[in-house]
């Protein structure tokens, strides 16, 4: 096991930014095949207070298309079929609602451009949803109830990081896409943080058959590790439900400092009794799974 590396799909990477700046941070895309990485998710995010976000995003998307088209042994991949063991498969994300707010063809332009993980809120709320920093017990709108109905005509996975519980359970009573909550730690080890995930949300996205990805921030964390946050999904609910979301290039404090340090993870799961078939669940089977879904 000690020689053993596991591949990674990373839930959420901020990568996109530096790739539209050429600034580099936690990952540097062309080293990802050789740090075991099988894909990650490239959330593409806008500060709500950008003047036009949905163009921003654009821009963006169009960075990043345009980057990993030219890179070695990465691709962009739009449904299960296209991921290939050989390559480092990216999934094109955006993160926060108010950057397709306005109108359900926003989501569909998108879509077509091959995006397919969307992120309701970031830690503002919106015209949509309410976030967990704003009002934890606060949840959907009428527009965010009709937005997520209309969702169902694509096939997307829905990410619930940064929403409040109220717009997790709101989301998951009503949606029959696939969900996710992609970079959060676990609130009851940490409940200083209202970012972190609430057991009652975790609880829906598991009987949804969803996927929680921790994030590697020590602030998220609190005084406990990455394992402990992981060891408290699967032990509360199951295997199936844990997965990894570093949150690399937006956070500065991680505690699993690059890609390929990721790989100390599964000796510590392995010498706290986690199976091989386990760990290759958490770092990448899970996730797979629910993008299997997308067929």
């Amino acid at each position: 096991m000690k020689n053993r590396n596991y591949l990674v799909f990373d839930l959420h990477c901020d990568t996109p930014i530096n790739l539209y700046r050429q600034r580099f941070g936690h990952i540097l895309p062309e080293q990802l095949i050789k740090q075991h990485y099988l894909g990650a998710v490239f959330a593409h995010f806008v500060y709500p207070r950008t003047k036009y976000p949905f163009v921003t995003a654009i821009k963006l998307i169009s960075s990043t298309i345009h980057y990993i088209e030219r890179a070695d042994r990465l691709q962009i991949v739009k449904s299960p079929a296209e991921i290939k063991k050989n390559m480092v498969n990216i999934i094109l994300g955006v993160e926060g609602g108010h950057i397709f707010d306005n109108t359900i063809k926003q989501v569909e332009v998108l879509y077509n451009t091959g995006v397919r993980v969307f992120t309701i809120t970031w830690n503002n709320s919106n015209q949509l949803a309410c976030s967990a920093l704003n009002d934890d017990k606060k949840g959907l709108t009428k527009r965010g109830k009709s937005f997520i109905h209309k969702m169902k005509n694509y096939k997307l996975i829905i990410d619930l990081s940064h929403a409040s519980t109220r717009t997790v359970l709101d989301i998951c009573d009503l949606t029959d896409n696939g969900v996710i909550a992609s970079h959060s730690c676990i609130r009851s080890l940490n409940p200083t943080y209202l970012r972190n995930i609430d057991d009652r949300a975790i609880k829906a996205i598991a009987e949804r058959g969803g996927v929680v990805g921790i994030n590697f921030s020590r602030y998220h964390l609190g005084e406990h590790s990455v394992f402990e946050h992981i060891d408290y999904l699967v032990n509360k609910y199951g295997i199936d439900v844990a997965g990894l979301g570093s949150d690399f290039d937006g956070i500065t404090d991680p505690v699993i400092t690059s890609p390929s340090a990721i790989q100390h993870l599964a000796e510590e799961l392995n010498d706290k009794g986690y199976k091989s078939s386990d760990i290759e669940k958490i770092f990448s089977k899970n996730f797979l799974r629910v993008f299997s879904e997308l067929k």
